[in-house]
C-alpha cells in the first residue's frame, strides 16, 4: 500500500520540477522531464482554481505553448530543449507553483492530485482558455 503524499514529497516534487526546467534549458532534457513540467502546469491551474495562488490564464497558455513546442522538437529530432522565452514562461509557472505549495494544506494538494488523475483519464483538452481566447 502506498502512503499518502506528505509536505516533504511535495517539496521534492518542486525540486524535480526546477531540475527538469534547468535540464531542458541546457538542452539535456528528455520526454520524462518534459512530463514533470506538464504535470506542474496542470497542478498549478487546479490549485489556483481551489483558491491557492493567482495568475492570469495567459501564463498557463504561454507555458502550455512552450511545452508543446519543446515536445514537437523532441519528437521530430530528439532535441529536448526550451529556448530562453519558453524557459522564462516555465520559470514563472514554477515560481507560482512554489508559492502554492507553501500556502496550500497537504489535504488540498492531495485533492488536486486526484483531480489531475481524473482529468488525465478524460478526453478533455486544457482547462484554461487557449492563448487566442486568453489575451
Amino acid at each position: 500500500m502506498l502512503l499518502p503524499p506528505t509536505l516533504q514529497s511535495f517539496r521534492a516534487q518542486s525540486l524535480r520540477s526546477h531540475l527538469a526546467l534547468e535540464a531542458l534549458r541546457a538542452g539535456s532534457g528528455n520526454g520524462h522531464l518534459l512530463s514533470e513540467l506538464i504535470q506542474v502546469l496542470y497542478l498549478a491551474w487546479y490549485l489556483q482554481e481551489a483558491g491557492f495562488g493567482a495568475a492570469d490564464s495567459v501564463l498557463y497558455a504561454h507555458a502550455e505553448q512552450a511545452l508543446e513546442r519543446s515536445a514537437a522538437r523532441g519528437k521530430t529530432n530528439d532535441t529536448w530543449v526550451l529556448d530562453n522565452d519558453e524557459a522564462l514562461a516555465l520559470q514563472r509557472l514554477l515560481a507560482l507553483h512554489d508559492e502554492q505549495l507553501l500556502q496550500t494544506p497537504v489535504n488540498a494538494i492531495r485533492e488536486v492530485h486526484k483531480r489531475l488523475a481524473r482529468f488525465a483519464q478524460s478526453e478533455r483538452s486544457a482547462p484554461w482558455p487557449r492563448l487566442a481566447d486568453a489575451e
